[in-house]
């Protein structure tokens, strides 16, 4: 007889209309509410007809009319949700004294009378076990495993009510309370319903992954396995053994035989006994190939019926397979959409590390790319909707550019590697292991048509690359950028303006972006690139010996750059701190009020007027800029000041207070006549021996051409944010109008739509309600935005891992060197240049850095950040300012902490950590 009908509803098992009991087979996923994630999946599952174990759940309605008869509660929870999840101590204390008083409230009868009468009917003689089962848990993007207490083997109608009082209570467990803080769940909200199972008595136990936890590959299986309960593995207390399977073919990829010590059995009266287990049995095998093939196959199909990767725990009682949990794997990183359309394996690369802005990024902004983005384009949309590029994938609101294409190409995927590479070294390292996997080999070359598009603009920025290599004459480099930018910027601004405001404003908007990179490609490119590969011919010729000089002039060839905007912004805002620096009034005002208060206030307070106009004249030629200025959603410096406002004030503390006005300025410039100096060192080293005479005019070439190019290398960017400045306000305001239609509720949830979206919701007769929509994509982008985002990755969701250097002092963090020197000083973590002070001799430790956050590069020591590579915008502006930097450090941010002394070796690639070690 099943428990569906063994246990009929009755008066006893309901309080009101809320049932106290639901056996599995009554139990739904819509029932979550009701008993929780790891009772919805076992009702799910069951009802799927999957071999779960008999049992029911006490439901949330239970567990409402169990803290009712707590008096003190609310007090409790007012306690709990001042918790900001960052103070540990006081999250054990809040979470001690809930504990404390539900361990005073009684169980009412009526669920106690539901509980018994529904085990009795089930059997009394069996074991059970009793599991905690929160509604905030086995969520799709937050498991909370193991936040709540399991008790295994229970027997007897005293033992099952205190095993289910005890589950209730372990909803606030220590590490439960704190993981909830921490994770943005409120605690008034979740409720726990209680698991009770009939107990599975297994030989064998252990957990399977329908996809590779460590590496993200979506077809390889990855089994855990120990003798006995399952609470020996996921305890910790043995090494269990690891099978890996493919997936699809059934190859055992993997086998690791664990050392198990020991074996946890159930004891005859209740409760678990630790078994030590002989050597020959320990060392054995737990699976042979015959489990293996039928716990793979099982796992296949629970994957298939809910549609995402499982983490399934499972168990072997006299020969039979049960399952009694499942979970979706939260860890793994989502796949790229849209996925590939062939069968080969596709390898991809992270755009927000090679941009140096890895957060998430709503939909119109990514939208934005696939529209710049000339390659590989897509056929027109539906009307006049422009082609976007294939080549642009989105992960996690992430942005993943596919590069298999050029990979599998011969040529072409020898020299991106190596381009990529020098660029940023964890992005050639990946891209090497993935390309390397013979399932990439095995897919489809190139075809002819994809080669042909790329041709279009590899073709001319390697002949724009050669002419000003060999021909063009430097100095005209920078006037035909700049020109050019102007005349764009000009362009889209007069387009944008000729359109009537919404519906067609947008539609232009769209097609300027669309045909902005196909001009800068072919005509800014080649000056960017010839700098960057010019450096590189430089370094290679006098490290043979073809032309001289020393690795320290090559160095100093980096620093002082003429024309880079991002650099004449940095030092723009030296400037403004000068204004500040003489008048204490006007420095305590920035110091004290909030950003947003400051501006007015100045007008009053000596040197203010002077300070103001110096403002808007800075904001009026950079104040399209800002953090995360990629992204077409984040604020501008015109929308919010307070970075800069913050780095202002970092350069007024006391490390600074006898600095000369003007000194930034002065150390730039000493820079630049360093590198000068640097230069004719070379020249002149090259005009010894044999034809000198054409080594030093070739090196005196390349030097004019590499710090030109070098120094345009912002030109581009900046372009671009001033385009999307003009974008951004046909934009908010199309949202401003959406608001006043009723379809949005706020201006800002515009970033949410699609163009075309926001064109057809213009342009319908009648205002469609968008903020349903809306509400749910931003819920789905607050939870990317927790994600972190691998620097590269597979169609198959591998993420490769990077070789442990072994050149490394004890306990240093590894990196990559960016800027060379060594600099010993005082950490100063910065997550958000907005909210916190980098002061003047500081070491900066940032997870990214692009042009927004290079303002406080002016009063740095050095650099450490999570991402970046050579080439990257924090290494190249470090190398200019010649601060020492180190990036890539894989998890700086929490591995250092502010005020902790720490040295930085830019040219050996490592931090080190003086006092206390990491926090």
């Amino acid at each position: 007889m099943s428990a569906a009908e063994s246990v009929p509803p009755s008066a006893s098992q309901s309080l009101g209309t809320e049932p106290l009991i639901l056996p599995f087979e009554r139990i739904s996923a819509a029932d979550l509410p009701r008993v929780g994630g790891k009772g919805a999946n076992l009702g799910e599952m069951a009802r799927a007809g999957f071999p779960v174990p008999p049992g029911f759940c006490v439901t949330t309605a239970a567990f409402d009319a169990f803290v009712a008869g707590c008096g003190e509660l609310q007090e409790r929870y007012a306690e709990l949700e001042a918790l900001d999840g960052k103070d540990v101590e006081a999250a054990r204390r809040a979470a001690e004294s809930t504990r404390a008083a539900l361990g005073r409230a009684p169980m009412p009868p009526a669920v106690a009378d539901a509980v018994l009468a529904t085990w009795r009917t089930l059997g009394t003689e069996a074991s059970w076990a009793v599991r905690s089962s929160a509604t905030a848990e086995d969520l799709p993007d937050a498991s909370f495993a193991g936040q709540q207490d399991t008790y295994l083997n229970i027997r007897g109608a005293e033992a099952l009510l205190d095993a289910v009082r005890r589950c209730w209570v372990s909803l606030f467990t220590d590490r439960a309370v704190l993981y909830r803080s921490r994770s943005g769940f409120g605690h008034r909200g979740v409720k726990l319903s209680v698991v009770v199972q009939r107990m599975v008595l297994p030989e064998v136990s252990g957990i399977l992954f329908t996809a590779d936890p460590i590496s993200g590959r979506r077809g390889t299986v990855s089994i855990d396995a120990g003798f006995g309960l399952g609470e020996a593995l996921v305890s910790g207390l043995i090494n269990a053994d690891l099978y890996k399977v493919d997936k699809a073919t059934g190859e055992l990829l993997e086998v690791r035989v664990g050392d198990k010590a020991l074996a946890i059995r159930p004891k005859s009266e209740g409760g678990t006994w630790e078994e030590r287990l002989p050597e020959d049995v320990r060392r054995a095998r737990t699976l042979d190939d015959a489990a293996l093939r039928e716990l793979v196959a099982m796992g296949v199909r629970i994957e298939t019926h809910y549609g995402k990767p499982q983490d399934i725990e499972w168990c072997i009682e006299a020969g039979r397979l049960y399952v009694v949990q499942t979970r979706p794997i939260t860890s793994l990183y989502p796949l790229p959409e849209p996925a590939p359309s062939d069968e080969g394996l596709h390898v991809y690369a992270s755009f927000g590390h090679v941009q140096m802005m890895t957060d998430a990024m709503p939909p119109l902004a990514i939208q934005v790319w696939r529209l710049l983005l000339p390659f590989d384009r897509a056929s027109p949309g539906p009307g006049d909707a422009p082609g976007e590029s294939r080549s642009v994938t989105t992960a996690g609101s992430r942005i993943f550019l596919d590069l298999t294409p050029m990979l599998r190409h011969p040529v072409l995927g020898r020299g991106s590697r190596g381009i990529l590479g020098h660029v940023y070294e964890n992005v050639g390292q990946g891209l090497d292991t993935l390309s390397g996997r013979p399932a990439f080999q095995r897919g489809a070359s190139s075809g002819r048509a994809r080669m042909r598009a790329a041709g279009r603009f590899i073709v001319p920025i390697v002949a724009g690359v050669l002419a000003r290599l060999f021909f063009v004459d430097p100095s005209r480099l920078r006037p035909g950028v700049e020109s050019f930018s102007e005349s764009r910027v000009a362009g889209v601004r007069a387009r944008l303006a000729a359109a009537a405001p919404g519906a067609a404003r947008l539609r232009e908007a769209r097609r300027a972006l669309w045909e902005l990179f196909s001009e800068v490609i072919v005509v800014v490119a080649p000056n960017i690139a010839v700098g960057v590969l010019g450096n590189r011919l430089l370094v290679n010729l006098v490290r043979k010996g073809v032309l001289g000089g020393t690795e320290e002039d090559l160095s100093a060839l980096e620093r002082g750059l003429p024309g880079n905007v991002t650099t004449e912004m940095d030092l723009a805002v030296g400037d403004l701190t000068d204004r500040v620096r003489p008048y204490p009034a006007l420095a305590e005002l920035l110091r004290s009020r909030p950003a947003s208060e400051v501006l007015a206030a100045a007008r009053d307070v000596e040197g203010g007027p002077a300070f103001l106009e110096a403002w808007r004249a800075f904001l009026e030629r950079y104040g399209m800029r800002g953090p995360g200025e990629v992204d077409l959603s984040r604020p501008r410096y015109k929308d919010e000041p307070a970075p800069l406002i913050a780095a202002i004030v970092g350069g007024l503390g006391p490390a600074s207070a006898n600095r000369a006005a003007g000194e930034h300025r002065a150390h730039h410039a000493a820079l630049a006549a360093k590198a000068e100096a640097a230069s004719e060192r070379l020249i002149s080293a090259s005009r010894r021996g044999l034809f000198g005479w054409l080594r030093a005019g070739l090196a005196r070439r390349w030097v004019r051409v590499v710090r030109t190019g070098m120094g345009l290398r912002e030109h581009p960017k900046y372009l671009l944010v001033r385009v999307l400045d003009v974008v951004r306000d046909a934009v908010r305001e199309a949202g401003a109008l959406l608001v006043q239609r009723g379809s949005l509720s706020a201006a800002e949830d515009v970033y949410l739509f699609r163009f075309e979206e926001l064109i057809a919701a213009l342009e319908a007769p009648q205002a469609p309600d968008l903020r349903p929509l809306a509400g749910q994509r931003r819920a789905a982008l607050q939870r990317d935005a927790r994600r972190s985002p691998p620097f590269v990755m597979a169609s198959d969701g591998e993420i490769p891992a990077l070789a442990v250097r072994a050149d490394l002092p004890p306990g240093a963090l590894s990196g990559t060197a960016a800027s060379a020197g060594v600099v010993e000083g005082v950490a100063r973590v910065v997550l958000d240049p907005a909210r916190e002070v980098l002061h003047a001799g500081e070491i900066l430790v940032a997870p990214h850095t692009d042009p927004g956050w290079t303002p406080l590069f002016v009063h740095a020591a050095g650099l450490v950040t999570e991402v970046g590579g050579l080439m990257t915008h924090g290494s190249v502006v470090a190398r200019e300012y010649g601060i020492p930097a180190v990036v890539s450090v894989a998890g700086a941010t929490q591995r250092i902490r502010t005020g902790q002394r720490i040295r930085v070796d830019g040219t050996r690639g490592f931090v080190e950590l003086l006092d206390g070690g990491a926090a």
